[in-house]
């Protein structure tokens, strides 16, 4: 009788371990102990292979007795480890140390690979085990189980009857209790637990998503059977990626969590595995480092988990054939000031790594860790990352060294000199020389030597790449998405619909007196500054306050078993005291159960001048951390500001309440701190009180399928066109840029503040109109960022570094800014006169892409056709506007309708009008932006009538899509 669908299934897998990888097929007699089922022959066999004269000095004392006493002694440790530890640790008998299995070796010569050439992997089919059950294949490592397969096959039944069949198991034999991994599989989906007494603790483990074979003639899942099988990924796996957690007792209201096994999700390995070998191959070819990789993985994805792997993996990374390590020192740096808690945290589960990972707290320490002889993985603050290249260029010695830097959410990195210091290590050399321009020689050499570093390596990790991280690290190495993520169940749809409501409010502020009005703020300082405003209000606060315990009680509380909990971003601290006080006051008044918390980091209130931390407004204990605390299962709300809006993992967030206006990356990385699974998590709550919901749920859609960016090339010309442009205005020249570089290398900071002062008078004499001192100002600051962005790819001339240097210095100081005290002081008359709080709806998203019309499916929707005076016209009945901004609205719509950079974007994606529309729209919204600060009409940027949604903007960007789609269309 033939084999039905699953059996077959299981013999093409039997069959590929057997004849591919060389696996030995078991028979029942070889599995001598039924209890434990080990293979003993096999593990005695591979001692005396490996450890002949440790095994002969406990036959000594035991005779033929000696293999009896090692299994005496195994199986008295796993009474309380699991198998793999003592696999991974070796096994201590009567004083004497049996390593159970060998690691991959550094070389292909020596004792190392031929050691790891005995170790004997095997399998059997259909394990007999207690009750009669048989579970369909057990892989065994020198006679000990060491992974369990049920296998299904779907014109029967799916992963979800083999994950239900584990289940069912009697969790008491012990093949269910010393394996470190249980997969259950069918012919296209795989899901895998270190723990399989239960259904949930089974995750998916899948390649992409979708499992495609990659030889013909095999099944969707050849990558397991292929890869994760493989006895390369085994070892590695024993050797490096499983991680275990010791049991946590209950503690200052955290519950108590059991022990377990960390196995690596399928795109964590796929991607340390991936650059290890890219490392290693590069550095066998070339014998350098320097190359730059960008990993680009979804919120949730595990990623300080990854970069502890990738940490532990490149550190054992050795030159062939010998004992010397390619990388000399490793950094990890976190995006925070105060050390990440969750890089600390992970990086302590890899205990093998506990005497070379070190964390630098403070440049001290970090100086002595560099220079420390041993290599090392330092964990430091991206903060101090400039710090750290100067050491490793300002000394000889440690220049050779060959260092890698893991940097934690990279487009926080890539902003001003900071990134300045990541992009100089990757320059290419100039063929001619730079002339000399008084420099300290030897700070001249330590700079050039920095531009031709070949022994840097950068990995770059992040959740939401930005165009300035692309421009500068390229194509993602790896990318994990948020749709696979989702997909997969590892984390949730933050997403899918968002509760709106409309925050709306007057303010009212004195007439200013002239001085007030002469005095220039930043126009973003101005807005925020605002905002805050009316966000502190407390009127609001309270009614708004009353609108999230209510939704609370109703929405949030019951999810999670009753055990939720929520998060309130604020706009501001002071804004938060007011929120957490209030809070507090009303969950009293209630007699609630529960309790809230405030997240901050240490200021002085504005109103009180009083200096507030967070331990002692919560009343912490000394050291205790916040997080800890709302662990509690009576702490359900935490107020933030400016706090855990990103790498805050508590899965029991199930609520967040948004009183803050998040947007593109932040409002991404910000709802995402919902998205961590756990049982009984079906759904969260997202709760906007700033009308943004339409803009978030386009941030998620944005950023959801992958990088929304392709890297652009860096242009050299950018950099030179703003320096010509700036030399033509006839305000300064190059000799003013000279003289003040003569000024810094005396370093008299006297003698450039006169300068200074004398070039303010320079610069309003040949700018009397204010508007124009301002658009001036304005191209030097976009100048001296373009230089530092770009320096860091191309060598520019000494004039034009110098310029570059003297306007970051001198063009902040050419108009008088009003202080920051001067500003409060204006904010503190300024009150709301006039506010309330509407319902909007629930904003839904629009799920997954359509398929784009065409291909047989029927007519596309037609286009709308529009013109400049249709735009005017809604611009006119929505909007009161002067006729001058008429003509600069129509000016404006009428270039970029026009401009065949934008024309051609729109002919190429033409059949894809939901890039055009959603993701390009926000390229043309800038140009329209940027269009208006060429005419220094700069007063529109922060006027709501033109940058809210639907907005003027909105509709010129409306105006310029339907404008250029109709004139592809009738080319």
């Amino acid at each position: 009788m033939p084999d039905g669908p699953e059996k077959q299934f299981q013999h093409h897998i039997t069959d590929f371990l057997e004849k591919v990888h060389r696996y030995i097929p078991l028979q029942s007699s070889d599995i001598t102990d039924s209890d434990r089922y080990f293979v003993e022959d096999h593990l005695i066999s591979f001692i005396r292979a490996t450890q002949k004269e440790t095994f002969n000095k406990l036959a000594e004392n035991y005779g033929s007795d000696a293999g009896d006493e090692i299994f005496r002694a195994l199986k008295k440790e796993l009474t309380h480890r699991p198998l793999w530890t003592v696999i991974r640790q070796g096994l201590m008998v009567r004083g004497l140390t049996f390593n159970l299995y060998f690691p991959e070796p550094r070389s292909s010569q020596g004792a190392a690979e031929r050691f790891y050439r005995e170790n004997r992997i095997s399998f059997r089919e259909e394990l007999v085990i207690k009750k009669g059950k048989r579970p369909d294949i057990v892989l065994f490592l020198n006679g000990l189980p060491v992974i369990v397969l049920e296998l299904k096959h779907e014109k029967n039944q799916t992963v979800h009857d083999a994950v239900d069949q584990y289940a069912k198991r009697d969790h008491g034999d012990w093949i269910f209790r010393l394996p470190f991994l249980y997969i259950a599989a069918d012919t296209s989906d795989v899901m895998v637990a270190t723990d399989p007494s239960k259904a949930e603790n089974f995750r998916w483990h899948n390649s992409g998503l979708e499992n495609k074979a990659m030889t013909d003639g095999e099944y969707p899942v050849e990558f397991l059977y292929r890869d994760v099988l493989s006895k390369g990924s085994i070892i590695r796996a024993l050797s490096f990626y499983l991680v275990y957690v010791p049991a946590r007792e209950a503690e200052n209201d955290r519950p108590a969590l059991p022990a377990g096994t960390i196995f690596p999700r399928f795109h964590q390995s796929r991607m340390v595995e991936n650059l290890y070998r890219d490392l290693e191959t590069r550095y066998a070819e070339n014998r350098t480092l320097g190359k730059k990789y960008l990993i680009h993985h979804s919120a949730g994805s595990g990623k300080t988990l990854s970069i502890c792997w990738l940490a532990d993996r490149i550190h054992s990374l050795y030159k062939p054939g010998s004992n010397e390590k390619i990388i000399d020192r490793i950094f990890i740096l976190t995006d925070r000031k105060a050390l990440d808690k969750n890089i600390r945290e992970d990086m302590e589960k890899l205990v093998h790594l506990a005497d070379v990972v070190d964390f630098a707290k403070n440049s001290d320490q970090l100086a002595r860790l560099i220079r420390s002889g041993t290599a090392r993985i330092i964990v430091s603050t991206q903060q101090k990352f400039k710090y750290i290249l100067e050491k490793l260029a300002g000394d000889q010695a440690l220049r050779q060294l060959k260092v890698a830097f893991l940097i934690d959410e990279a487009h926080r990195s890539q902003e001003g000199k900071t990134a300045a210091g990541v992009k100089v290590s990757f320059r290419e050399p100039e063929v001619e020389d730079v002339e000399s321009d008084g420099m300290d020689p030897e700070e001249e050499i330590a700079g050039i030597i920095r531009a031709h570093d070949r022994n840097q390596v950068f990995v770059a990790f992040t959740a939401t790449p930005s165009k300035a991280t692309l421009s500068l690290f390229g194509t993602p190495f790896d990318e994990y998405t948020e749709e696979e993520a989702i997909r997969e169940g590892y984390i949730l749809d933050v997403a899918s619909n968002i509760i709106s409501y409309r925050t709306l409010y007057n303010l009212h502020c004195p007439v200013l007196s002239k001085e007030d009005q002469e005095k220039v703020y930043p126009a973003g300082v101005v807005a925020k500054a605002l905002k805050n405003v009316a966000y502190q209000d407390d009127g609001l606060i309270q009614y708004k306050a009353e609108v999230m315990l209510r939704i609370f009680d109703d929405q949030i509380l019951p999810l999670i078993g009753g055990n939720a909990k929520a998060m309130i971003v604020a706009t501001s601290r002071p804004a938060g005291l007011r929120y957490f006080e209030i809070l507090t006051e009303k969950l009293l008044e209630r007699k609630s159960p529960y309790k809230v918390l405030f997240a901050f980091s240490p200021f002085v209130h504005p109103e009180t001048n009083k200096a507030l931390s967070e331990t002692g407004v919560n009343g912490l204990n000394p050291g205790e951390a916040i997080e800890d605390r709302f662990e509690g299962d009576n702490y359900r709300l935490m107020v933030v500001a400016n706090k855990f809006q990103e790498g805050f993992d508590q899965p029991l967030l199930a609520g967040m309440f948004l009183d803050k206006a998040v947007v593109d990356r932040n409002a991404v990385q910000t709802v995402s701190r919902l998205n961590r699974c756990h049982g009984g998590k079906d759904k969260v709550v997202v709760v906007d009180f700033t009308n943004n919901a339409k803009k978030i749920l386009k941030a998620f859609k944005k950023y959801r399928k992958g990088s929304p960016f392709e890297p652009e090339e860096p242009d050299a010309k950018d950099c030179t066109a703003q320096y010509d442009e700036i030399i033509s205005k006839g305000v300064f020249d190059q000799a003013h840029a000279d003289h003040f570089s003569e000024l810094s290398a005396q370093g008299s900071d006297a003698l450039i503040q006169s300068f200074a002062a004398e070039l303010r008078g320079v610069f309003e004499l040949r700018i009397p109109d204010p508007d124009e001192r301002k658009s001036f100002v304005y191209l030097l600051a976009r100048f001296v960022k373009s230089y530092y962005f770009l320096s860091g790819f191309f060598q520019y001339p000494d004039d034009v570094r110098r310029f570059a240097e003297f306007a970051e210095v001198i063009g902040p100081q050419l108009i008088k800014k009003g202080s920051e005290s001067d500003l409060i002081k204006l904010m503190r008359k300024t009150r709301v006169v006039k506010a309330n709080v509407t319902y909007v709806g629930t904003v839904k998203s629009s799920g997954p892409v359509k398929l784009k019309a065409g291909g047989g499916k029927g007519p596309g929707v037609p286009i709308k056709k529009v013109t400049v005076q249709d735009a005017i016209d809604a611009i006119t009945e929505k909007f009161r506007i002067s006729n001058e901004e008429a003509l600069i609205i129509r000016e404006v719509t009428e270039e970029k309708m026009k401009d065949e950079t934008i024309l051609n974007t729109i002919r190429i994606h033409k059949e894809d009008v939901v890039y055009i529309k959603d993701t390009y729209r926000e390229t043309i919204d800038r140009r329209i932006k940027e269009a208006y600060e060429k005419k220094n009409r700069f007063e529109a940027l922060w006027d709501p009538k033109y940058i809210d949604d639907g907005a003027i903007f909105d509709i010129m960007t409306f105006t310029v899509i339907e404008s250029g789609l109709q004139a592809v269309i009738a080319e």
